[in-house]
């Protein structure tokens, strides 16, 4: 998640997927490092490692979910990947509400069915995996705890393996909930958006960034509760930025 394409830099990584073309800016293998060094600097690098990969892996889906819904619009995407967030930049596709809306979903829905994906491939690889409500497996087994939902499954002897899937089941599931809250500048914001406009243009984007800024703030509240800082600054920040703007809009300076 970028508000703009960043400029280019020397030490841009370049390549096409699908025939769109592909940009990581150099600050995303940076701020990468910086999250996967947990507290006090004293994560084990393979851990590292595994962190940033999963998250590459993760962003690149989620943006070329967009893209390619993009390109199935009639545009002409390209993806940036900067920061802890990416871009699917595409100024000739389809404008209609249906078309935004769809594009909007396609990522989130392509990083949920990555998810998917890895939980039928454990078990197609011969190793019990599953989801279960409010409980614990009844097995010796890993895997992740959202939102009152354990996914798990028996462990691969290797413990990198079982990390990677961790993290990319962890990212994409999280990460694709998140994206569809409606707050700016989250996908969620951007249907929150159509559809607020649907019948009064101007109205429904003051009515869209009131809700973004309800929602934002609620989502502090949920980070007080959990105790995470990163929670509260991330959406502390987005809460004040679409004060600000929904300020701008009602002063006519949009």
């Amino acid at each position: 998640m970028i508000l703009a394409e960043p400029p280019p830099s020397q030490g841009d990584v370049h390549f096409r997927l699908w025939g769109i073309p592909v940009r990581i800016h150099p600050f995303f293998w940076l701020v990468a490092l910086f999250m996967g060094i947990q507290g006090s600097g004293e994560t084990p690098p393979l851990e590292v490692l595994v962190w940033i990969a999963a998250l590459f892996l993760s962003i690149l889906v989620h943006e070329m979910g967009h893209a390619l819904v993009q390109r199935h619009f009639g545009g002409h995407p390209r993806v940036t990947l900067y920061g802890m967030g990416g871009l699917a930049a595409c100024a000739d596709c389809d404008r209609s509400t249906r078309s935004q809306i769809l594009i909007s979903l396609a990522g989130p829905c392509a990083g949920f069915l990555l998810a998917l994906l890895l939980l039928l491939g454990i078990s197609l690889l011969g190793h019990q995996s599953g989801c279960l409500l409010f409980r614990q497996p009844q097995v010796d087994a890993v895997g992740i705890r959202l939102l009152g939902t354990t996914f798990f499954w028996s462990p691969f002897q290797s413990q990198a393996a079982n990390g990677m899937l961790q993290q990319l089941l962890y990212i994409n599931l999280l990460w694709g909930a998140i994206n569809l809250l409606p707050i700016y500048p989250l996908d969620g914001g951007q249907i929150s958006r159509e559809l607020c406009q649907l019948r009064h243009p101007r109205q429904g984007m003051i009515l869209s960034l009131r809700i973004s800024v309800v929602a934002a703030a609620a989502m502090v509240l949920v980070g007080l509760s959990w105790g995470s800082f990163l929670v509260i600054l991330f959406f502390g920040y987005l809460s004040y930025s679409s004060y600000r703007a929904l300020q701008a809009y009602q002063s006519s300076l949009w």
